[in-house]
């Protein structure tokens, strides 16, 4: 009642702010204490504006909260949200970065100079500089007029400083490209050829094991419909079984109600018939025709000597008891004695057995140290002797080819049709012994025959390795000269001879290093 005094004019709202925490305490208080606040729940206010009658101090201009500082040329925009693909851009743009710079990091350095020389790094711009420790530094000040472009910043051409000096390299004391990058192109050449027949028997491989999956998933499949036919046929076989189950149990309940309403009318005419004769045995037992003998044996004689009896049996149980303890505490102190020696007779045998052990171990560790030295040895062996019967194949020289026509994109047509290019340095060569060829020889005087007509022969150039995925580039030719059918025959004949006497030589060294094996095992 306390709690509840409320003014008579005061409004709805502020009624019911008032009665707010009065309700919830009084709620908590009913219901046992099961929700409890550190402070009394309070309605929210339902004032949004200030009251009329509340007036705000008047303060200083300076110190208003509302009052924007700063530049005030400035736009006050919200910085714009970044764009999510100009965000994806900007990163991929980063790692190619990073990529290119650990490509970068991983290209090969410069070899190691020869002897009597050393590597200096030396500037390799147009305009040489001259380097110091640190860079010469001052500060200037200018004030430029609102709002003027930037005039163009002027060409850099720094004086010239320092003193020049050169130096004479000699022919082959520089890297030769070709020469050092051969062994790794062949390397790359063979790991690339090896890496594709790897992928073509991988492919044919996923190919098998593909139409396996597919003929294992046929044979599951027309299992699975024999198994779910099989499924549905025992499923039928089974409801049956459950329903004649059903009227067994249902016969049975049945009989086993006829049989219990027979057995109670048997038991009741039992019951009935007897009921006399045991009315008065149960009258006899309860004392209604009491014998005076009788009656002092049980309630003098018997219960003396049940007394007499128990006191006999509770002695007799403690004597048990006494000899039971000393028993079990004597048969304890030796099991305990004998375990014991038991324990100490295991370490004992565990001891020997872990000496064993060791040993039998240490037997082991030493044949196999002696087995993979004999191993070694052997794979040596055998190694030493594939390299003394490598024998390295001979070069076989390139036959020059039979130049027939200049077409106007300055390539040639050589052999039965095929071209190639002619770089431009050689071309007025080229034209110029084709008009020779073109020259018809003449007989001399006192000749009989004319001498041999001349051709233009020309050598190819080696093939440069092509980038992968794109055409390998045009065949050049390297040299031109004039010779005759002849030659060219000749060449021909002596590359096919040598081509022969190398497969010849492979497999007499083939032979010979078959020999030298079987004689070594």
């Amino acid at each position: 009642a306390d709690r509840l005094k409320i003014a008579a004019s005061a409004s709805l709202p502020g009624l019911l702010r008032r009665l707010a925490p009065c309700a919830a305490q009084l709620f908590g208080t009913m219901q046992g204490q099961v929700q409890q606040f550190a402070t009394a729940p309070q309605a929210v206010s339902s004032r949004k504006y200030r009251a009329p009658d509340d007036t705000m101090p008047i303060n200083n201009i300076m110190h208003d909260r509302r009052v924007v500082r700063g530049n005030t040329y400035a736009a006050m925009t919200a910085a714009p949200a970044p764009d999510p693909a100009e965000v994806r851009k900007q990163r991929e743009a980063q790692r190619r970065r990073l990529m290119r710079a650990n490509q970068m990091k991983k290209r090969a350095g410069t070899p190691e100079p020869v002897a009597g020389r050393k590597h200096m790094d030396i500037q390799t711009d147009s305009y040489l500089e001259e380097l110091t420790e640190r860079t010469v530094e001052f500060e200037a000040e200018t004030q430029t007029d609102f709002l003027l472009d930037r005039p163009p910043s002027p060409l850099f051409m720094p004086a010239k400083i320092g003193v020049d000096t050169e130096t004479q390299i000699e022919e082959g004391e520089l890297f030769d490209f070709d020469v050092e990058c051969e062994p790794v192109l062949e390397v790359l050449v063979g790991k690339t050829l090896e890496q594709s027949m790897m992928e073509v028997l991988e492919e044919e491989e996923l190919e098998s094991l593909r139409r396996y999956q597919e003929d294992y998933e046929k044979r599951r499949n027309a299992e699975l419909l024999e198994v779910q036919r099989m499924e549905a046929a025992e499923k039928r076989r089974h409801d049956e079984m459950e329903r004649r189950l059903q009227q067994q149990a249902q016969q049975r309940e049945q009989d086993l109600s006829v049989m219990r309403k027979v057995v109670s009318r048997s038991v009741a005419a039992a019951h009935l018939g007897t009921l006399k004769e045991r009315c008065l045995a149960h009258l006899l037992d309860a004392g209604c025709f009491s014998d005076s003998v009788q009656l002092a044996v049980d309630s003098s004689f018997m219960p003396t000597l049940l007394q007499a009896v128990a006191k006999h049996m509770d002695q007799a149980a403690r004597d048990r008891a006494l000899v039971a303890d000393v028993l079990s505490s004597t048969v304890s102190k030796r099991l305990e004695e004998h375990n014991a020696r038991l324990e100490v007779e295991r370490r004992r045998l565990a001891e020997i057995d872990q000496a064993e052990r060791e040993a039998r171990e240490e037997k082991e560790e030493e044949r196999q140290k002696k087995e993979a030295e004999l191993e070694r040895i052997r794979q040596e062996q055998e190694a030493m002797c594939e390299w003394e019967a490598y024998v390295p194949p001979v070069p076989v020289p390139e036959p020059e080819l039979h130049i027939t026509a200049l077409n106007e994109d300055n390539t040639v047509v050589y052999n039965d049709g095929l071209t190639a290019m002619v770089p431009e340095e050689k071309l007025e060569e080229l034209k110029e012994l084709l008009a020779q060829a073109a020259a018809a020889p003449a007989a001399a005087e006192g000749e009989e025959e004319p001498a041999p007509p001349q051709i233009v022969l020309g050598k190819l150039a080696d093939e440069q390795p092509g980038v992968e995925g794109e055409e390998p580039p045009p065949r050049m030719f390297e040299s031109f000269r004039l010779g005759t059918e002849e030659e060219l025959a000749a060449q021909r004949a002596a590359a096919a001879a040598a081509a022969a006497g190398e497969g010849e030589a492979a497999e007499g060294a083939a032979d010979e290093a078959a020999a030298e094996s079987g004689d070594a095992a």
